[in-house]
């Protein structure tokens, strides 16, 4: 999963030489986050810990901020095409591709550090442009699910579907703190079980 969104983030480089130094400036991002919070990452920390000068760090990231909204926004494009793909699959009852959407965010929660996401969470909220970004991806993807609960029982009222998609919702980014990878560490049958007991409680919701 790392991998792909590296690979992203990295895709902006011309050249092989820029591909590999925007691979190792975001190994080094992503870990200095983890290990320290926004406030005390500095960009001659990712240089050393990139093996990069400040000079060749600097020639693709000139500011600080810079640097971090690309890795940010890069994370963020990636899990949209994901979630995309996943819920435009119109070969399988919308229930199922819902459920599928709700598993697969969950499974994504397990892979990656509770920190890095609030750290993100925090960034996102300090720069208006970049949340503008997350809070219309967020209206999007309640939408979608208004859209699959509504297909798969049509009787329920636009409203109240909106209702249960704002709920849903709630209900599974919430589960960043009770499930995700910072949550107590637990055998991998536990978490699967807890991955399942929080599906079956999101889907309870859209049926209701």
């Amino acid at each position: 999963m790392f991998e792909d969104i590296q690979a992203q983030f990295a895709s902006k480089a011309r050249t092989p030489k820029g591909r590999r130094a925007l691979h190792a400036i975001f190994s080094a991002t992503r870990a200095a986050i983890v290990e320290r919070d926004l406030t005390r990452l500095s960009l001659d920390r990712i240089a050393s810990r990139s093996g990069l000068s400040q000079a060749a760090l600097r020639h693709y990231f000139p500011t600080r901020d810079d640097l971090l909204q690309a890795f940010f926004v890069s994370a963020s494009e990636w899990f949209r095409g994901q979630v995309e793909a996943i819920l435009a699959n119109d070969r399988i009852p919308p229930g199922d591709v819902l459920r599928n959407c709700i598993e697969w965010h969950l499974g994504y929660m397990e892979q990656v550090e509770t920190v890095l996401w609030l750290e993100a969470s925090a960034y996102w909220i300090r720069q208006r442009k970049p949340r503008q970004v997350r809070d219309a991806f967020y209206r999007w993807l309640t939408g979608r699910y208004a859209t699959l609960i509504g297909r798969a029982n049509p009787s329920v009222g636009a409203r109240e579907r909106q209702r249960r998609a704002y709920l849903i919702l709630t209900l599974v980014l919430g589960s960043w703190i009770t499930h995700g990878r910072g949550s107590a560490p637990d055998p991998a049958a536990a978490v699967t079980a807890r991955r399942r007991l929080l599906v079956d409680a999101a889907i309870g919701i859209a049926t209701s």
